[in-house]
C-alpha cells in the first residue's frame, strides 16, 4: 500500500511538470486565469461509488443519489446500483483507474484551468460541473459535454496498464486511450459546443476547416498542448506529416479535392482511420484524419492575421475560401 501511495504521488508529480513545461512553448495562447475566480472541483462519483459501505449499501446510496444527481433517475433502482457494485469488470476497472490516476489533483487543477478558459472566451451562464466516473468500457462516450454537466469516463484512459480490456481495439484506437489526452477530449468536448457547423452541401474545405476550428479552440483551452497531442498523433506519423505537408497539400490541389462536396474525399482524409487514403504506397506512414491537421494549419494562419476579429466571430466565419485566402496557407 505504501508502494502504491508513493506510485500515486509520482504520477500526479509528473502530469503536473508535463503541463508546466509544454505550457511553456505556447505562451502566447495564454490568458491571465486570476480574473477568473470559478475554481471547479472534479467530483469523483467513480471514488464515492466504489468506496460505498456495501453492509448498508441502500442508505448509502441514498446519499450518492443526494450529492451526484446526475447520474440517478427517478426511477434508478436499488438492485441495478447493487449489481454494479458488485460486477467483477467494474471493480477491476476501478482498481486500475486508481493505480493509474491517484487522487486527480494535478488533472483537476488543470481541468479548472481549462474551464477558467472556456469562461474567459464565452462568458459565465452557468458554472460546469465535472464529474469522473466509470463507464464499463463505452467507448462510444469517453468525454460528454451535457451543460452545465461534463463526464469524464476515467477507465477509458488508462493507457498501458488498460490493454487487456483495449485490445479487442485496433491498435490506432487503443493509442487514444492513453492518460495523457483525458483533458485534451475535455477540452475537446467543451469546444465542439461553440463551433458552429457548416451548412450541407458542405465542400471538404468547409469540413476541413470546421476541424481546424475545434482543434485550434481546443488549443486555446489547453495551451499546455504539444501539436502531435493535439491531433492526437504517434509522434512518428507526426513527424511524418511535417515532412511530407507540402507533397500532401499539392496532391489535395492538383487533385481539385477541396471544394469537392463527395463523402468518399471526406471518408478518405477527415475520419477516424489507422492512416490517410492517397492511395499510395506510403499510405500507411500517414496518420488518419489528415485533412482535420490541414484544417488546424489554414485556420490558425487565418487566426493569427485577424487580431482585430474576436474569437466568437473566428468561429462563426463560415467562408471557407475566403478563410482559405486570407491566411495566406503555404507549407
Amino acid at each position: 500500500m505504501r508502494h502504491l501511495r508513493r506510485k500515486l504521488l509520482f504520477n500526479s508529480f509528473i502530469v503536473s511538470i508535463v503541463f508546466v513545461l509544454a505550457g511553456a512553448c505556447n505562451p502566447e495562447h495564454d490568458i491571465d486565469l486570476d480574473q477568473i475566480p470559478i475554481e471547479t472541483k472534479l467530483q469523483r462519483f467513480d471514488l464515492a461509488f466504489f468506496e460505498t459501505d456495501t453492509t448498508d449499501f441502500e442508505s448509502e446510496l441514498q446519499k450518492l443519489q443526494a450529492q451526484y444527481p446526475p447520474f440517478f433517475s427517478s426511477k434508478s433502482e436499488l438492485i441495478f446500483w447493487e449489481n454494479q457494485r458488485r460486477d467483477p469488470l467494474q471493480l477491476e476497472l476501478f482498481e486500475k483507474v486508481q493505480a493509474v490516476f491517484g487522487d486527480m489533483a494535478a488533472y483537476e487543477l488543470e481541468l479548472s484551468n481549462i474551464l477558467k478558459r472556456y469562461y474567459y472566451y464565452f462568458g459565465i451562464e452557468d458554472s460546469i460541473k465535472a464529474y469522473s466516473y466509470i463507464s464499463r468500457l463505452d467507448f462510444n462516450f469517453p468525454v460528454v459535454f451535457a451543460p452545465p454537466y461534463l463526464f469524464l469516463a476515467t477507465d477509458l484512459y488508462l493507457g498501458e496498464p488498460g490493454q487487456k480490456f483495449y485490445a479487442p481495439l485496433p491498435q490506432y484506437l487503443q493509442f487514444e486511450r492513453q492518460p495523457s489526452f483525458l483533458l485534451r477530449d475535455a477540452a475537446y468536448a467543451l469546444a465542439e459546443s461553440k463551433v458552429p457547423k457548416p451548412a450541407e452541401p458542405q465542400s471538404f474545405l468547409d469540413a476541413m476547416l470546421y476541424h481546424g476550428k475545434l482543434l485550434w479552440l481546443t488549443e486555446r483551452l489547453i495551451p499546455s498542448i504539444i501539436e502531435a497531442g493535439l491531433l492526437k498523433y504517434p509522434q512518428a506519423k507526426f513527424d511524418f506529416s511535417l515532412a511530407h505537408e507540402k507533397e500532401m497539400w499539392v496532391y489535395f490541389i492538383e487533385n481539385e479535392l477541396l471544394f469537392k462536396s463527395d463523402q468518399e474525399t471526406q471518408r478518405r482524409f477527415l475520419e477516424v482511420a489507422p492512416f490517410s487514403k492517397f492511395r499510395t504506397q506510403i499510405d500507411q506512414e500517414t496518420p488518419g484524419r489528415i485533412g482535420q491537421w490541414f484544417g488546424y494549419k489554414v485556420f490558425s494562419e487565418y487566426a493569427a492575421s485577424a487580431d482585430d476579429i474576436s474569437l466568437n466571430a473566428l468561429l462563426r466565419e463560415m467562408d471557407s475560401r475566403k478563410v482559405l485566402k486570407l491566411s495566406g496557407y503555404k507549407p
